[in-house]
């Protein structure tokens, strides 16, 4: 599926959208990893490592998308930052897929409070550990197709940051009860570029006129294609950025 004007036309910074709203035991238990996500004795080392690093007190670099690649990239970082710094420190994020904490981390930076879900209790002590010094992080298990997203209803969340299941009927279902929460006003997308099931998805809403998009981000947003770690060459952005249309009642998709 392709949504032709989010490919060419100029698209507004993200502040502007935010400011017009306001007017580890490290071993991940398998079977509840969402469909795809693989993570590798590799990428857990290497996070042991930098754990081991941070209490002796040293400096860590957080890992590239070309060294971790269900992580962001050093580029998506750099732009979230450009778009959201002195803008978003008096909104709540809520981190769908919140991994070993190293987004979790730029985001309690950048917002006033965070709310970081995973569906794996490791992975969440994981991201704890890898915090332990920041104090506006919530954790939460959650399974975005298991549990009841209306345990947010009650919290005022601005901005959504989606990296879950990246499969189409799953992230489709994640959109709509994204949508559910009547003070979210942006919705960015991890791995637009990388997986077709993410990028079909936010293109169906787009074309359903409940998607704005308003900015890519990270690799490849500057036209250019990039390469992955398991090899492959994506064409399309990193990530995507989509103001949520608020014209219609939230209803789900045909």
């Amino acid at each position: 599926t392709t949504v032709p004007h989010m490919e060419k036309r100029k698209l507004k910074p993200l502040q502007v959208l935010l400011v017009a709203f306001l007017c580890v035991g490290s071993e991940p238990v398998e079977n509840e990893l969402p469909p795809g996500s693989v993570v590798s004795p590799e990428q857990v080392l290497q996070y042991q490592t930098m754990l081991q690093a941070k209490a002796a007190g040293e400096a860590v670099t957080t890992p590239d998308k070309r060294e971790d690649q269900w992580t962001s990239s050093a580029t998506f970082r750099k732009d979230l930052r450009t778009h959201l710094q002195g803008f978003s420190e008096n909104f709540t994020v809520l981190e769908v897929g919140s991994y070993f904490g190293y987004t979790t981390r730029l985001l309690s930076e950048l917002f006033a409070r965070v709310i970081a879900l995973d569906a794996v209790p490791q992975l969440l002590q994981a991201n704890r550990d890898y915090n332990l010094d920041r104090d506006n992080i919530l954790y939460l298990r959650f399974h975005t197709t298991n549990h009841d997203w209306g345990i947010f209803s009650t919290n005022t969340i601005h901005v959504v940051f989606l990296d879950a299941s990246h499969d189409f009927e799953t992230v489709m279902l994640d959109i709509h009860n994204c949508l559910q929460m009547p003070t979210v006003s942006l919705i960015i997308f991890d791995d637009y570029g990388a997986e077709e099931g993410v990028r079909n998805a936010v293109h169906q809403f787009v074309s359903l006129g409940r998607l704005r998009p308003a900015a890519f981000l990270g690799e490849g947003a500057d036209g250019q294609p990039w390469k992955l770690l398991d090899g492959r060459t994506v064409s399309q952005p990193e990530a995507v950025a989509c103001e949520v249309v608020r014209t219609t009642p939230s209803t789900p998709p045909l």
